[in-house]
């Protein structure tokens, strides 16, 4: 009985706990619309995620971060930004920052794996959040 229980604890301590698991996001990813490629990778002790292409130009937007919230970075061009800043995992997701070129907003961000390999990013400011699919880049 005693080598029954044993086996059984060590049966189930071998178990791979699948909801602590940390999982992947390195990639490359298109925005929502198809506007950007965001290539996500480490960055230092985190995640970061960098606009590397301009796929093609959004209507009414410029190829600079023109709604930055500072005047003196509004010139600069999107391509290069770190769109995703200081992920780290936690409790089963990454967390960190999503900045909003089309806003010039910087918001607290979720991110895990989605569907068909893609990403699911979901920032946040307060109580008010919205999330965006991306899908994988190829």
């Amino acid at each position: 009985m005693i080598r029954l229980a044993l086996a059984s604890a060590v049966a189930i301590a071998a178990l791979p706990n699948v909801t602590s698991a940390q999982r992947s996001i390195d990639g490359t990813y298109l925005d929502q619309g198809g506007y950007v490629e965001i290539t996500v990778g480490p960055c230092g002790n985190s995640r970061c995620g960098e606009i590397t292409r301009i796929v093609r130009r959004k209507p009414g937007e410029s190829t600079r971060d023109a709604h930055n919230d500072d005047p003196a970075l509004r010139n600069r061009p999107i391509l290069g930004i770190n769109v995703l800043q200081n992920l780290r995992w936690d409790d089963g997701v990454w967390r960190g920052e999503v900045y909003n070129p089309e806003d010039g907003g910087t918001y607290r961000a979720e991110v895990r794996p989605a569907a068909g390999g893609g990403l699911e990013v979901k920032g946040c400011v307060t109580l008010f959040c919205r999330t965006v699919n991306w899908r994988v880049a190829g």
